[in-house]
């Protein structure tokens, strides 16, 4: 995989499973207690010291680590899928140069029905064949990045999905308050009694036919403190008249609000970037099913010395203008809204997407036919 594996020399990250394993081992012998196996694992055979565990593509692709070991050993995999996201294909084979076996995964995308990037986690176990030792190498397999906030918006079931009908369309200020503990929130233009930020059914409509804007402003999390590099990404589509054919504006502004700044712009510290949405294609045999097709974004968010990311921090996505509706319509829909934090010992995007913008990762294989499905885990 073209840069597309990381592999982390601390204990950042383990999982519990992987806590639960090795509990188990050190039950078996003293914790003071010197061994004589050895099993090690690199990701490249010239890295100065093994890691800890593996942070994999979200487009997947085949992986190869490298095992020092004084002792013979199987490979297997393990994760709580239904379908196992990693298969082992070999173990066998020997690195001329370093001597070091290579173990061979072939490692499904995070998704292949959506730009879904939220971190899943399996254990590569490395076993001696001797099966009187009681040692086993377990190495976390990490794919994705941890959620700090998440919506898909299922929650919402007002009226129809297609976006043709506009019946029971539900301001942000009437929604439920189970809804509201989300922590979304939306700013009321002066003048009106509610903003423009309307609930669909499994998505949102952000403005009006009456050249109102709108905008969304992300929940706090407290775990943003700990954080210097985050990912956003969401999807938005702009109106197109079902009957008339006729566009509304598509501008998107993508704003960082109590700390960070956009990666894009690090060094001017720019707090906002400006995107354009696609437009859903009202003519197509498959419409609306298909009206989120390649409608998925990233926008990367840095914290810097003069700017970082903190408690305080949070994302607004703004759609026209909330102060005048002499530039006309500007109606987006939105959905599956996510804020996911990454270090600098995972898989970055930002270079490979091009910086901040459509979703070049995953968006390019979403919908590819020939890319094996497999069941996304809910887990955040």
């Amino acid at each position: 995989m073209k840069s597309c594996v990381h592999f982390s020399r601390g204990l950042v990250g383990v999982a519990l499973m992987v806590a639960a394993a090795t509990f188990v081992v050190s039950c078996e012998e003293h914790s003071n207690s010197e061994r004589n196996e050895s099993i090690e694992v690199y990701v490249d055979p010239s890295d100065p010291e093994p890691g800890d565990f593996v942070s994999v593509d979200a487009k997947g692709g085949v992986l190869k680590l490298y095992v020092k070991s004084n002792v013979d050993f199987t490979a297997s995999w393990e994760d709580e899928d239904k379908s196992p996201w990693v298969s082992v294909v070999d173990y066998s084979a020997v690195d001329p140069q370093s001597g070091y076996r290579i173990v061979t995964l072939k490692v499904k995308p995070r998704s292949t029905k959506s730009c879904y990037y939220t971190r899943r986690t399996g254990m590569l176990i490395l076993s001696p064949l001797d099966g009187s030792l009681n040692y086993n190498k377990y190495i976390p397999v990490h794919q994705g990045y941890t959620a700090r906030v998440s919506c898909d918006f299922s929650l919402l079931k007002y009226g129809k999905t297609d976006p043709r009908f506009s019946d029971n369309e539900t301001p942000i200020e009437n929604w439920t308050d189970a809804q509201k503990k989300y922590g979304f929130l939306s700013t009321v233009i002066a003048g009106e009694e509610k903003s423009h930020c309307y609930g669909k059914n499994g998505y949102l409509k952000m403005g009006d036919d009456k050249g109102h804007g709108a905008d969304l402003i992300s929940p706090f999390s407290s775990d943003l403190r700990y954080d210097s590099l985050l990912m956003v990404s969401f999807r938005a589509v702009a109106f197109t008249d079902y009957f008339t054919g006729k566009k509304d504006a598509n501008k998107i502004t993508v704003e960082v609000l109590g700390g960070g700044v956009i990666a894009d712009f690090a060094e001017e510290e720019l707090t906002t970037i400006e995107l354009e949405a696609p437009y859903y294609d009202v003519r197509s045999d498959e419409f609306p099913e298909n009206m989120w097709d390649h409608s998925d974004f990233l926008v990367f968010v840095v914290g810097t010395k003069q700017n970082p990311i903190t408690v305080n921090t949070q994302v607004r996505i703004t759609c026209g203008s909330l102060s005048s509706t002499a530039a006309g319509n500007n109606r987006i829909y939105l959905d599956n809204f996510y804020i996911r934090r990454y270090t600098e010992d995972e898989v970055s995007y930002f270079e490979e997407n091009g910086g901040s913008g459509a979703d070049r990762i995953l968006g390019s294989i979403v919908y590819e036919d020939n890319v094996e499905d497999e069941v996304e885990s809910s887990g955040e």
